[in-house]
């Protein structure tokens, strides 16, 4: 009884080490080639059988949606610390800015959601575009209140900052500049150069 419950464990492990194989080599995968990648090659970079995966996800477009999401909390983390490292607003603005570009820089197709027929983003109602937007507004907002940042719709602003921020501008940009660390921090200027208050 004791060597099935034992072979029971060591079997689920092994399946769990499988899965976290899969997802890894999947988001390196659809990070680099979006969802033109096969199951086949998620499962041959994995070291699994193909089996492994349909076992778990019923379809390549389960997987992706699986890893995206994955993908979208991570850089929800890695902006919350980012406007938690510093109490001004201009300056969380501008390292919210940086951090994005850096993770749509090297996630564009798992972060760059696809738009619905009316032009809408499919996650604007969830997911990683209104966090952001909700963090840019509040910062933009307690920038405005402090008289650092021009007068505006703290909505409209943010929403505006993030058309630049878009994975796909991001890639353009970042090919303009052929320094993906220096468009950032070009990126970041700018956008803060634009909210500026005329006289601070």
């Amino acid at each position: 009884m004791s060597g099935s419950g034992a072979a029971g464990r060591r079997e689920r492990r092994d399946m769990q080490r499988n899965m976290e194989r899969v997802l890894q080599a999947a988001r390196e995968l659809f990070a680099e080639r979006g969802a033109a990648v096969t199951v086949s090659e998620v499962a041959e970079r994995a070291g699994v059988g193909v089996g492994t995966i349909y076992r778990r996800f019923s379809s390549k477009e389960h997987l992706f949606t699986a890893v995206r999401q994955a993908a979208c909390s991570d850089a929800r983390l890695q902006l919350a610390a980012a406007a938690a490292t510093t109490h001004d607003p201009v300056s969380r603005l501008g390292a919210l800015i940086v951090a994005l570009y850096r993770q749509s820089l090297h996630q564009a197709a798992l972060l760059d959601s696809p738009r619905s027929g009316a032009g809408i983003p499919d996650d604007a109602r969830h997911g990683l575009y209104p966090a952001l937007h909700t963090l840019l507004s509040e910062a933009i907002a307690a920038g405005q209140q402090l008289g650092h940042l021009r007068p505006g719709d703290p909505a409209v602003l943010a929403t505006l900052t993030l058309e630049l921020l878009r994975p796909p501008a991001v890639q353009r940009i970042s090919q303009a500049t052929g320094d993906c660390d220096g468009a950032a921090e070009q990126v970041a200027r700018f956008v803060l150069d634009g909210l500026r208050a005329s006289d601070s």
